[in-house]
């Protein structure tokens, strides 16, 4: 695949790829969404904070790598040079300024400061792009719960996705990409049906502009972000 001269040092999509196949396969196989698995996860989890063992995961300030996969395992997307700048209670917050992302047909960077929050135990993750006229635009993922491997955050995304224009609209997009998913991928009703709450829930938090459509939340990050001279 050709790239650009502009963006020398960026690697290739099928680099990315060969690179991803490389990680322990373990991993791989046990990223493969389940939902028992998902819930044995979140309970094994809980009972190392008990313990307080739970791992080290990440640092504040730390520069990792995002890798977005479909259902069957596949990497279609991955963001380089994304900075963790939060840990809340509810999302992981990165922060996308210069980052490189690559696609199988296409390379870009991210030219606008971005904030990707990641939910905590929700089967959604969500970008929100800052303008300087304060409409900024956010954009949702309906995907599996975030996963920490290797200093990189890795995702399934299920193809149904809400996009959102200065908290005056909720359009919940791609249904027909969702639909062929579900057939080619062979999503599970019981998967089907949680992201329909998801998407119920989402939708109620819109209405009370709370999560990433809370204002406050995005424009306290963001100010963060100009005290610290990162935007």
């Amino acid at each position: 695949m050709k790239i650009d001269d502009k963006y020398d040092g960026f690697k290739s999509f099928d680099e990315l790829v060969s690179e991803s196949k490389n990680l322990n396969q373990t991993n791989r196989t046990n990223f493969a969404f389940n939902q028992n698995n998902f819930d044995d996860r979140k309970e094994t989890l809980q009972n190392h904070k008990h313990k307080k063992t739970l791992r080290h995961l990440f640092d504040i300030g730390s520069i990792i790598s995002i890798q977005a996969f479909k259902y069957d395992g596949t990497l279609y997307r991955q963001y380089e040079g994304a900075k963790i700048i939060a840990n809340l209670k509810d999302f992981v917050v990165l922060l996308l300024l210069k980052s490189k992302v690559a696609e199988q047909q296409i390379n870009w960077i991210a030219r606008d400061p971005i904030l990707f929050f990641f939910a905590k135990n929700k089967f959604y993750n969500a970008t929100v792009t800052l303008k300087e006229n304060k409409h900024n635009y956010i954009y949702v993922n309906l995907s599996s719960p975030f996963y920490i491997n290797n200093n990189v955050i890795q995702y399934i995304d299920f193809d149904i996705d809400v996009k959102s224009y200065i908290d005056e609209e909720f359009n919940v997009i791609d249904w027909q990409d969702f639909k062929e998913s579900i057939t080619k991928y062979h999503y599970s009703f019981q998967l089907i049906h949680r992201l329909y709450d998801e998407l119920d829930y989402l939708f109620d938090q819109f209405k009370t502009k709370n999560g990433v459509f809370s204002t406050k939340l995005v424009n306290n990050i963001e100010k963060m972000l100009k005290e610290q001279g990162d935007i």
